[in-house]
């Protein structure tokens, strides 16, 4: 009796907190090119990023950094991603929230969730369009961070998995 007390007691808090402590704290840095994505350096690129992450700041005012950037390949598959990292309590709900937020900026169709086989992470996809083309809009959020991408010419489950490519290279969890 005393073992199973001691396992509710203790084991049910750090089941629970585990997957905070491996979220947060975390960092962001863009990488020059990934999964062959090649990240735009010319003025309009650099114009959307900054505008992408100014609002990014707009939206989540507690973020602790925030980022964008817009990558293209060489067949003219374009990826757009930003976030920003900082504690989130409930990754869930912020992943529907940040769909919602995108939603008519996008026309974004009802979400779907795409599993991350992380405990914590949280990810949804929607179809919509931006500038005439059809694009994919993913959200992906953990207790750390939060990172969003717009994706031309790639399907839902192919955006949903470039997505976690990009998150895994561009957030770094800061592990002690």
């Amino acid at each position: 009796m005393l073992l199973l007390s001691v396992a509710c007691c203790c084991g049910a808090p750090l089941w629970w907190a585990k997957p905070l402590t491996e979220q947060y704290p975390a960092s962001a840095a863009l990488p020059d090119e990934v999964a062959g994505l090649r990240l735009r350096e010319d003025e309009r690129s650099q114009a959307t990023a900054e505008k992408l992450e100014a609002e990014v700041r707009q939206a989540h005012v507690l973020a602790e950094d925030t980022f964008a950037g817009v990558y293209t390949t060489s067949d003219g598959k374009r990826v757009t991603v930003f976030g920003g990292t900082g504690f989130r309590l409930s990754p869930e709900s912020d992943a529907n929230a940040e769909i919602a937020r995108l939603t008519d900026r996008y026309q974004l169709a009802s979400a779907v969730p795409v599993q991350t086989r992380v405990r914590g992470r949280y990810e949804r996809c929607a179809v919509g369009a931006a500038d005439g083309d059809t694009v994919v809009v993913c959200t992906s959020v953990d207790h750390g961070s939060l990172t969003t991408g717009v994706f031309t010419r790639l399907s839902v489950d192919d955006s949903g998995r470039l997505l976690n490519v990009l998150r895994r290279q561009i957030v770094t969890p800061n592990q002690s």
